[in-house]
């Protein structure tokens, strides 16, 4: 009986639909704009320090005119580091921040958690302030931010340390870091594009 189970599970899941993220492409040293394409960079704070476990974080973003979900792995495996620089080819358009995806580390393995980002609202006040009519639904806007083909775009700092987030302008400490390690791409020319 509980192989046919199993089988019967399996079988289902075959025809289960869910909107799958596709993880962008890290950007390489050697790498330049490819054409038709963009490249996003930035420093990005996470929640946690040591307590990571050296789980990855990601940050999951939507296309708004495809609906295509993207995730910027902006934390890599093994790394605890509080500060990470990130950099990723992605199609232009404008997207939408919708979650941030963390790991925590704990005595059994980790604990994950899936936060939305919201411009006004903190994720774990959203529940209680929609029950009570405080806001609605419509209330909820997430960060966006656009970038155009053929570009290099500077997305920020992106301080997701306190559940209240926040995006800052560090462009020319960052670009000093990277210009040296990244010869192909002209950091000087690199457009500002901050969520907003």
């Amino acid at each position: 009986m509980k192989i046919y189970l199993i089988a019967l599970l399996v079988f289902s899941s075959l025809f289960t639909k869910g909107q799958p993220f596709i993880q962008l492409k890290k950007v390489s040293n050697k790498d330049s704009v490819e054409s038709g394409m963009a490249i996003i960079y930035g420093l990005f704070v996470q929640r946690l320090g040591f307590s990571s476990g050296g789980f990855p974080q990601e940050i999951r973003i939507i296309k708004l005119d495809t609906k295509e979900m993207f995730s910027l792995r902006v934390k890599a495996t093994f790394t605890s580091a509080k500060e990470n620089i990130f950099s990723f080819h992605i199609p232009p358009g404008e997207y939408a921040i919708l979650y941030y995806w963390w790991t925590e580390s704990k005595w059994y393995g980790g604990k994950t958690f899936t936060e939305p980002v919201y411009k006004l609202y903190v994720a774990s006040e959203v529940d209680g302030k929609l029950k009570s009519g405080e806001i609605t639904l419509k209330d909820l806007e997430n960060f966006k931010f656009s970038v155009q083909p053929n570009t290099l775009n500077y997305v920020g700092t992106w301080n997701f340390d306190k559940e209240r987030v926040k995006f800052e302008d560090d462009k020319m400490n960052l670009d000093e870091k990277l210009k040296s390690d990244y010869k192909k791409l002209h950091f000087d020319n690199a457009i500002s594009t901050f969520p907003y």
